[in-house]
C-alpha cells in the first residue's frame, strides 16, 4: 500500500455497551472486494517489541466471518434543511436576503441560501460567487446561470445581501451593503433563461446536489455567518429589502414574507424557528457552531443566554462533521456473560487492517470486581482526528525534534471530510469547538503512536498480568449516570490523560471520593478543560478553548459560553474546581522530546507512605520507559497548596533533569521569562499521596509517560512495584490511620 492509503475505516454507533445491549458497526472498504471481520479482547493497544506488543484475544461472535466490502463517503459540511413549500417556488418573483459574514469569500461559489439544485439545474439561491462577491444562482430545469455584483467582500466582514427576481422583465437585482462602512454595491441585469421552480427542500449555507451514494444531497459549503435570513415571495426595492430586514412582521410587507428564521431562538438545539408562522422551521446538520456574536453585538454581554438576539448569528464550515452516517455493516448484541473489559471489532484485507475500540461495561447497578479502570472517552473524542502535528508550522520547534507522519496522518491530510479534533482550525482558522466520535477517529486505535487509548493500555494491560480484575467504565456512563455508576468499586484508576469533563463527571467523582472511594490518577493534565455533551445528540461534545490555558487556538471575544448548555467554557481552573483539590497536582509544564526520571523526597519515608515503597530500595524511580525512555515525560503535573492541594498531601518524589523543550505552561505564567527549561521552580512531575476523611484516598503519579514504564522488563521495575503496592492496599478496606487533614505535611509550598 502507499503510504496515503488507508482502504479499511470504521467506526461504531456507541463507546460503550452493556451486555444484551447491541452495538453496531459501519465499515468503508475502498478498494479490496471483500474483508474479514473478528471481535477481539483487546489487552494492549501499543505495538512497541520493546516491552508492549500488541495484544487481543479473538472472541466468538455472531459477527465474526467475511464480507463484502463497499466504499463509503463523508459528506461534510454544516448546512440547514428547510422542508420543501410551495412559497419556496423560485418561478415567480421572489426576494433572498440575509446577513452575511464570509470568513472564505476567495474560496469559490458558496451557498448561502435558496432551492437551487447543481443536479437539476433548477430552482434559484444567494451565493458567494467564484469572484467572492454577492450572487444569485438560478436555472430553467436545462441549464443554470450566474449572476453577481463583481465586487469581492472582505473577509469577516458583515454584509447585508439581497437578491430580488422580477419576473415582468425578466431581471434580478443583487444589493450588497457593508455594515460597517464602505461602498454598497447595486447591479441588475436580465436573465439569459427562464427560471424553473423547484419543490426540493430549501438549503442554507449550501446548494443542492444529489451523490451517487444516494446519502449526499448536498454541496458548495459555506464559510462563514449567517444571520436572519429571509424569504419574500416578490421582488422588493431597497427600502423594503431593508424593511423585512430589520422586522419582517411589519404590516406592509408581512403577508409576503415566505420565512424569516431568528438564529438567536434555540441557541441550545438543532433546529431553526421561523417567526412569521408559516412553520418553515429547519433543521441544523453537522452541528455548525452556534452561540456567536452576530452583526450587531455590543460587547456588554458576554454570554449569550443573557443577550440572545446579539448572538443571532450561526457559524458555518464546510468541514464540519458529526455524523458520517455510514449504513450498517456488523449488529453485535453483546452475550450476557460478556466480562467487562475493552474490546475491539478488528476488520482485515490483507495488508489493510482497521480495530474499531469500545469497552463492554457492567450490566447497569452491578459490578464484576472493586476495581474500576475509567477510559477517558470524551478525551480521544477532543482528540479525534488530530492534525496538530502536521498542521501546525511551529510543531517541530515545540517538540524539540522532525516530525514523523504515520499512515493515517497522511491519509487525513487528504481527507478532511473525516473530520478535525479540537486541536485544530477550521479550514477558515476558526478554532474546532465541537467533536464527534461517529466517524472514524484514527488515532483512537491500537498500534498508533502512543497518545489516548494505546497509553492507556500500559495500565491495563499491566492490570491483565499481575493478576488485577477489573472493569470498564466509560466518560459517558460517567456523565449521564454520575455517582450511581461509581457505587461499590473501592478503587478507580484513571487513564494517563483524563484532561476533559462535565460538571456532571466531576461532580461523581467527587462525591464518590467523599464516600470513601480512592482514586489512582496515573497521568497528567488530568482534569483541566470543562466541557459539554450534547444534551440530545449521541457521541459529541463541545469545549470552548477560552481566555487561559495552553492551547492550539482560542474562543472568539464573547464566544466563552458553550451553545450545547450555556456553561462558561474554558479552564476548569477558571471555573473555581483546580485539579489540585480534586487529585492533589495540576498541570505545570510540557515537553515531547524526552523523559525523565523521579527522586524520591522526604516525604516518601514518612510512614504513612511506607506501604507504597515496600520492596523499593531505589532513590531513583523510572529512569526507564516505553514513552521518551523514562516515567516522567510528555506532560507534568506538581502540587500546589495555593492551588488546593490538601496540606497534608505527601510529596513522595519528584521528577529532575528534564530537557530544555519541557516548558512551564501558559497558565502558570503572568510575563515572559527567560528561564524556561529545567531550572524552572515549575518544571518537575510530583507523585502525590493524601487520605481523605470517610476512608478515601488519592494516590497521583504527575506524568503522562508514566504509564509507559510500567511494562519495562516484562512488568517488572520499580514503577510497576509501586503501583502493584498502591493498587492492593487501595483495595484493602482497612482505613488509613496517622493523618490529619488539617495539619500540613513536612514542608508548607511545593
Amino acid at each position: 500500500m502507499e503510504i496515503g492509503e488507508r482502504p479499511l475505516n470504521g467506526y461504531s454507533d456507541k463507546i460503550s455497551v452493556r451486555p444484551g445491549e447491541t452495538i453496531r458497526f459501519h465499515v468503508s472498504c475502498d478498494g479490496p472486494q471483500a474483508y474479514d471481520a473478528q471481535v477481539v479482547r483487546l489487552i494492549c493497544a501499543d505495538d512497541n517489541p520493546a516491552g508492549a506488543p500488541f495484544e487481543a484475544e479473538p472472541v466468538d461472535a455472531a459477527i465474526n466471518g467475511t464480507f463484502a466490502g463497499k466504499p463509503q463517503m463523508i459528506h461534510a459540511g454544516s448546512h440547514v434543511m428547510v422542508p420543501s413549500s410551495d412559497l419556496f417556488d423560485a418561478a415567480g418573483g421572489f426576494t433572498l436576503q440575509a446577513l452575511v459574514m464570509p470568513t472564505t469569500p476567495s474560496k469559490g461559489r458558496q451557498g448561502l441560501l435558496g432551492t437551487w439544485s447543481e443536479t437539476e439545474h433548477c430552482g434559484a439561491s444567494l451565493i458567494v460567487a467564484d469572484d467572492g462577491s454577492a450572487g444569485l444562482i438560478v436555472g430553467d430545469g436545462k441549464a443554470s446561470t450566474l449572476v453577481s455584483t463583481g465586487a469581492s467582500m472582505v473577509p469577516r466582514a458583515w454584509y447585508s445581501l439581497a437578491v430580488s427576481y422580477d419576473p415582468a422583465g425578466n431581471t434580478v437585482t443583487i444589493r450588497q451593503t457593508p455594515l460597517d462602512g464602505g461602498r454598497s454595491v447595486e447591479i441588475t441585469k436580465t436573465l439569459l433563461l427562464d427560471p424553473a421552480g423547484r419543490t426540493g427542500p430549501l438549503i442554507m449555507a449550501a446548494w443542492h446536489r444529489a451523490h451517487p451514494d444516494g446519502r449526499g444531497v448536498h454541496a458548495g459549503c459555506f464559510n462563514g455567518r449567517l444571520e436572519a435570513p429571509r424569504i419574500v415571495t416578490r421582488c422588493l426595492d431597497a427600502a423594503d429589502v431593508s424593511r423585512v430586514q430589520s422586522d419582517p412582521l411589519a404590516g406592509s410587507v408581512r403577508d409576503d414574507v415566505a420565512a424569516a428564521w431568528d438564529f438567536s431562538r434555540g441557541i441550545d438545539g438543532e433546529q431553526v424557528i421561523d417567526i412569521t408562522g408559516n412553520g418553515h422551521h429547519g433543521e441544523t446538520l453537522h452541528l455548525p457552531q452556534r452561540g456567536v456574536r452576530g452583526h450587531a453585538w455590543s460587547g456588554r454581554e458576554m454570554c449569550w443566554r443573557h443577550a440572545p438576539h446579539e448572538y443571532g448569528a450561526v457559524h458555518f464550515h464546510d468541514d464540519d462533521v458529526y455524523d458520517a452516517a455510514w449504513p450498517e455493516c456488523h449488529a453485535w448484541t453483546v452475550p450476557d456473560d460478556t466480562p467487562s473489559a475493552l474490546y475491539a471489532l478488528q476488520v482485515s484485507a490483507g495488508e489493510a487492517e482497521d480495530i474499531i475500540p469500545f469497552a463492554v461495561v457492567p450490566p447497569r447497578g452491578t459490578r464484576q470486581s472493586d476495581l474500576c479502570f475509567l477510559l477517558p472517552t470524551a478525551t480521544y473524542m477532543a482528540y479525534a482526528n488530530s492534525g496538530r502535528h502536521f498542521r501546525n508550522d511551529a510543531v517541530e520547534m515545540k517538540q524539540f525534534r522532525a516530525t514523523t507522519m504515520t499512515r493515517s496522518d497522511c491519509f487525513l491530510q487528504a481527507h478532511s471530510e473525516y473530520g478535525l479534533s479540537t486541536y485544530d482550525t477550521h479550514s477558515d482558522g476558526s478554532g474546532v469547538s465541537i467533536s464527534s466520535r461517529l466517524r472514524p477517529a484514527l488515532n483512537m486505535r491500537p498500534k498508533v503512536r502512543v497518545w489516548g487509548l494505546a497509553a492507556d493500555t500500559h495500565i491495563t494491560s499491566w492490570l491483565e498480568k499481575t493478576g488485577f480484575g477489573f472493569d470498564v467504565i466509560t466518560d459517558e456512563e460517567l456523565h449521564n449516570e454520575g455517582l450511581r455508576v461509581l457505587e461499590g468499586y473501592r478503587t478507580i484508576i484513571t487513564g494517563t490523560h483524563p484532561e476533559y469533563h462535565t460538571v456532571e463527571m466531576l461532580d461523581a467523582l467527587e462525591g464518590w471520593i467523599d464516600r470513601g472511594g480512592r482514586l489512582i490518577y496515573t497521568g497528567a493534565n488530568g482534569f483541566y478543560w470543562r466541557i459539554a455533551y450534547h444534551p440530545e445528540l449521541p457521541g459529541v461534545i463541545e469545549c470552548r478553548k477560552t481566555e487561559g490555558g495552553t492551547r492550539s487556538w482560542v474562543s472568539e471575544v464573547g464566544e466563552s459560553f458553550m451553545s450545547f448548555t450555556g456553561e462558561y467554557g474554558g479552564l476548569w481552573r477558571r471555573s473555581g474546581r483546580t485539579p489540585q483539590e480534586l487529585t492533589g497536582i495540576g498541570f505545570t509544564a510540557q515537553g515531547f522530546d524526552r523523559s525523565s526520571y523521579y527522586r524520591r523526597l522526604s516525604d516518601s519515608h514518612d510512614p504513612r507512605a511506607a506501604f507504597i515503597f515496600e520492596g523499593i530500595d531505589d532513590e531513583i524511580i523510572g529512569d526507564q520507559g516505553l514513552v521518551g525512555g523514562g516515567a516522567a515525560g510528555l506532560e507534568l503535573d506538581r502540587a500546589d497548596f495555593a492551588l488546593g492541594t490538601p496540606l497534608h498531601t505527601l510529596i513522595l518524589a519528584r521528577s529532575e533533569n528534564h530537557s530544555d523543550g519541557m516548558l512551564v505552561v501558559l497558565e502558570e505564567l503572568t510575563s515572559n521569562q527567560p528561564v524556561m527549561n529545567d531550572q524552572h521552580p515549575k518544571v518537575h512531575a510530583d507523585i502525590t499521596f493524601f487520605e481523605c476523611d470517610g476512608g478515601g484516598a488519592v494516590f497521583s503519579t504527575g506524568s503522562i509517560a508514566f504509564a509507559g514504564a510500567l511494562p519495562v522488563n516484562g512488568y517488572d521495575n520499580p514503577v510497576a512495584r509501586m503501583m502493584h503496592n498502591v493498587v492492593t492496599r487501595f483495595l484493602d478496606p482497612a482505613d488509613f490511620e496517622g493523618f490529619d487533614a488539617l495539619r500540613p505535611a513536612s514542608k508548607p509550598v511545593a
